[in-house]
Formats: C-alpha cells, sequence, structure tokens
C-alpha cells in the first residue's frame, strides 16, 4: 500500500512538473527572456487599468474587432521606445495597414464552451473562417489556438477580458508570421505586401507585443 501510495504522488509530482513547464513554455513564445507572472499582470495592468482581479471571466461567445493593441514586454523596453506615447504612436501607424492584412471589421472570434472556436478575417477580397481548439490558462491569463488548417499550427497570446472587452495580445513576429500564413491561403497580394508595411513598423520598436481589442 506505501508503494502504491509512493507512486501515486510521484506521479501527481511529474504531471504538477510537466503542467508548470507547460505554462511556461507558452509565456516563453509570448514574452521570450521577460517571460513572468509579474510581466503578465504588468501588461494587463497597461491593457485595463487596475481592473486586473476582475479579469476571471468566460470568454465563450462572438467578439469582433474594435482596434488595435500594442504593448511592450516590459516596462525598461517600454521606457526605451519613449513611454506610454510611444504605445499611441505605434498604433496610429497601425490602423490604416490593419484593414488590409485582415485586421478589421470583418475580424472575428466565437469561443465555444466544448474548447472550439472560430476565426474570420479578411485579406483582400478572401474572407477565410478558420476553426480550431483553443487552451485558457486563466492563473497567467494565456489563451493558446490550435489551428485546423494545415500549416497554420499554433499561435499564443496574453488575454485580458474585461466582459466587455477582450484584449488579446501576441509577440509580434509570432503573429505577423501567422498572418504571413493566412495570406498565403488568400489570393489578395495587397494583404501580403501591407504585411511586410506592419512588420517594418513593429520591426522599429525592440520588444512590442502585437495585437487587437474587440467587444462582444
Amino acid at each position: 500500500m506505501k508503494k502504491l501510495f509512493a507512486a501515486a504522488v510521484m506521479c501527481l509530482a511529474v504531471s504538477a512538473a510537466n503542467a508548470q513547464a507547460g505554462v511556461q513554455s507558452v509565456l516563453n513564445q509570448i514574452l521570450g527572456s521577460d517571460a513572468s507572472k509579474s510581466t503578465v499582470t504588468s501588461i494587463l495592468e497597461n491593457v485595463v487599468g487596475g481592473a486586473v482581479s476582475k479579469l476571471d471571466l468566460s470568454i465563450e461567445g462572438t467578439w469582433k474587432y474594435s482596434e488595435p493593441e500594442v504593448q511592450f514586454k516590459s516596462d525598461n523596453l517600454l521606457s526605451q521606445a519613449g513611454g506610454a506615447a510611444a504605445t499611441g504612436k505605434i498604433e496610429d501607424k497601425l490602423y490604416g495597414l490593419y484593414g488590409k492584412i485582415g485586421m478589421n471589421e470583418s475580424l472575428s472570434y466565437t469561443f465555444n464552451a466544448d474548447s472550439t472556436f472560430s476565426h474570420s478575417v479578411k485579406i483582400g477580397k478572401s474572407l477565410k473562417t478558420l476553426k480550431g481548439t483553443y487552451t485558457l490558462d486563466k492563473e497567467n491569463n494565456t489563451i493558446t489556438f490550435k489551428y485546423n488548417t494545415v500549416g497554420l499550427g499554433r499561435v499564443s497570446a496574453i488575454y485580458a477580458n474585461t466582459g466587455t472587452s477582450l484584449a488579446l495580445m501576441f509577440d509580434a513576429t509570432q503573429l505577423m508570421n501567422f498572418f504571413k500564413k493566412v495570406a498565403s491561403l488568400a489570393s489578395s497580394l495587397t494583404g501580403k505586401a501591407s504585411l511586410s508595411a506592419v512588420s517594418a513598423v513593429i520591426d522599429s520598436y525592440d520588444g512590442a507585443m502585437l495585437g487587437y481589442k474587440l467587444k462582444r
């Protein structure tokens, strides 16, 4: 009996360690060397003010694009870029470009209770509805999308859900690579050219996180 109990405890310890490693891996993908719970909290506070404690809400339902969202992976990088004014400056540059790469009023997400989702995005004249499954880590405010479409794979983000607004913030390089893959499924050369323009804006700001706010 003692051996069985010890084995059970060991299995639980290994499972917990694997789960923690999985969480850290997601944070590392999004934040790189700045990956930590405190960094996530700081980013969330920049997005929603001091209401971080109210973010544990359901995301089920349909959310539609509202506006660009830009954050930095650390306060140090934010200060180097010029402070809060820098994020507004980047967002202003992105408003027009976003529409050409599918980040516009046609962009929407629908989250279902069974952890499936659909993601509609329009590039040029091509409207794509992408489907897959999502995994939420409410403790660390991360969400991972696994797309069914061959070649799209997974992409993770930090999310902030206030109930009426949902912000998704991705590593800028990851998000650009994802939209390049989506653009390869579309027939529009306009969207593909605009991706390069967006990348050029982001490349000039080291440590920027790129995303958008959605509303119900």
